[in-house]
């Protein structure tokens, strides 16, 4: 068994549905552009690292964009499962523990990882069983584990302000330990786009 695994949560570049807040100023084309940016960049900092990394891919692993990121970084493709984000979420998590002892999961929105941010989670594995990288809105832009359990996300409102509270909560009712990361963000509104180009 390999001892660390990075996974990467993707959706399909498909017009109308990724970025999908921004297409009210942005437009449906220039939307999907956005998330390509985004997601290109995730993918070549997971490429420049050690670590073994599989694309979880929505709705299938069929979009021209998964099969050359397969193709040219050697990326493991997977299919996201579950009726809700802590669903597919959990899926993956477990899936990956069955091939490493620590597992890190990615979103594809978040310009600002580093290979050491990276490193800061798999290190934070070996004394607590899930580290989390909290994001700016009240959500988080990476989990990671050595154990799952089945109610870990239980009672989460996905996209709401209180996602990290709420799944803090819910790891605590679990019975698993957590670490905190430094606080990062994201790129979901105009003005986040704004702050990424301006970077």
């Amino acid at each position: 068994m390999a001892d660390t695994v990075l996974q990467i949560f993707a959706k399909a570049p498909i017009d109308g549905f990724v970025k999908t807040r921004l297409i009210p100023e942005l437009g449906v084309k220039a939307a999907t552009d956005v998330y390509i940016m985004l997601l290109s960049s995730v993918v070549e900092l997971a490429a420049s690292s050690n670590y073994s990394v599989q694309l979880w891919c929505a709705p299938d692993l069929q979009h021209d964009f998964f099969q050359q990121v397969a193709k040219k970084y050697k990326f493991a493709l997977r299919k996201q499962r579950g009726a809700n984000l802590g669903d597919k979420m959990k899926y993956a998590l477990e899936q990956g523990l069955h091939e490493a002892n620590r597992v890190v999961l990615i979103g594809a929105d978040c310009p600002v990882f580093t290979l050491n941010y990276l490193m800061e989670a798999f290190q934070l594995l070996t004394d607590s069983k899930v580290v989390l990288g909290p994001a700016e809105d009240g959500g988080f832009v990476l989990i990671g584990c050595t154990k799952v359990r089945d109610n870990m996300f239980s009672q989460v409102d996905w996209g709401e302000a209180t996602v990290l509270s709420q799944t803090l909560k819910a790891l605590t009712g679990a019975k698993l330990t957590y670490s905190l990361l430094p606080m990062l963000w994201d790129v979901d509104t105009l003005s986040d786009l704004k702050r990424w180009q301006a970077s």
